[in-house]
């Protein structure tokens, strides 16, 4: 009995050392899908497809991207809670279907936490506070002096209702206590479009976008909205910098895979995308794109997210904001 008890220790203890190896020659062994929960063309879908690529070469099967836009991308991020915990379908996540949505829709049809495997953040991109070149403030003190001053003749404008570009907006309303009235666009080129002619007066874009606009004089940004200052725009103050403490508001992106599938496809995963953001061409693309890079472990990433929805959630309910799905 004791020889039997020792034989079956002895193997467990083999299997066990072995198992990376026959890991590694299991996964993968056919195409990895990677859902992105937007239509192609935009910032999103570039970053995804930038990393794709580059997998696809380190990889012994390509990675293909499946665009699934719609339902303020609910509808690719369900998609993927749904499909097989197999490492063969993967998500491309970000602020607003993983922490944003969940405090505007109560009955949203997944649960990011408990129907989503972390994998890894890719990073993050700033946005700044901006202003028609018409509006005659060029400081946070001075728009937050002149609202006070003109109460209801500001307006900001976002890319919808309970994006990153509302609710950061809408935090420095309260956090200021000042009178901004919201109005509400499908994207950011008409947003833009509108700031730009003067019809609106602030918003709170993604740098990507707004750059192009500050360096044509078009637009005037009085501040950048993440914890520290952005490697484009190192000459402008950030919130914090100004007397609003804990404004670290960035809209991020990061992978994801479905609830249960196995640590070590997870880990191997996380291992091949810190491999793949450190290609040249992906810095290169990345750059362009105003991503600061940054990954990290499924450990921590779940923690991020979770931090991340409180923070989200609690700006959602002081607001009183409700959720509409624009597309």
């Amino acid at each position: 009995m004791l020889v039997k008890s020792f034989v079956l220790l002895l193997f467990m203890l083999v299997g066990g050392f072995i198992s990376p190896f026959s890991f590694a020659q299991n996964y993968p062994v056919r195409p990895i899908k990677l859902v992105i929960p937007y239509s192609a063309g935009g910032s999103a879908s570039i970053i995804g497809r930038t990393l794709a690529q580059r997998l696809s070469v380190q990889l012994p099967y390509p990675v293909i991207v499946d665009n699934r836009g719609g339902a303020a991308a609910q509808i690719g991020t369900e998609y993927v809670t749904k499909s097989a915990a197999d490492g063969y379908t993967i998500l491309q996540g970000n602020v607003g279907p993983i922490t944003i949505a969940p405090a505007l829709f109560p009955k949203l049809s997944y649960d990011p936490i408990k129907d989503l495997a972390p994998i890894s953040l890719l990073g993050s991109v700033d946005s700044v506070v901006a202003v028609t070149a018409f509006l005659p403030v060029h400081t946070i003190p001075e728009l937050i002096a002149y609202a006070k001053a003109n109460p209801g003749k500001v307006f900001f404008t976002s890319t919808g209702v309970g994006s990153s570009t509302h609710l950061t907006g809408e935090l420095l309303r309260m956090r200021a206590a000042i009178d901004m009235s919201h109005i509400s666009y499908k994207g950011s080129s008409q947003a833009e479009i509108d700031l730009i002619a003067g019809r609106t007066q602030v918003y709170f874009g993604n740098l990507p976008s707004v750059v192009p606009h500050l360096k044509a004089q078009k637009l005037r940004a009085l501040a950048t909205t993440a914890a520290k200052r952005s490697k484009a725009l190192p000459d402008i103050p950030t919130v914090i910098e100004l007397g609003y403490p804990d404004f670290d508001m960035v809209s991020w992106q990061a992978m994801f895979a479905p609830s249960g599938t196995r640590k070590e496809i997870l880990g191997y995963l996380n291992a091949e995308i810190r491999k793949a953001v450190q290609a040249p061409e992906v810095i290169d693309v990345y750059s362009k794109l105003g991503v600061d890079i940054e990954v990290n472990s499924p450990e921590e990433l779940i923690a991020y997210v979770k931090r991340e929805q409180s923070k989200w959630s609690g700006i959602v309910k002081s607001a009183g904001i409700k959720g509409e799905l624009l597309d």
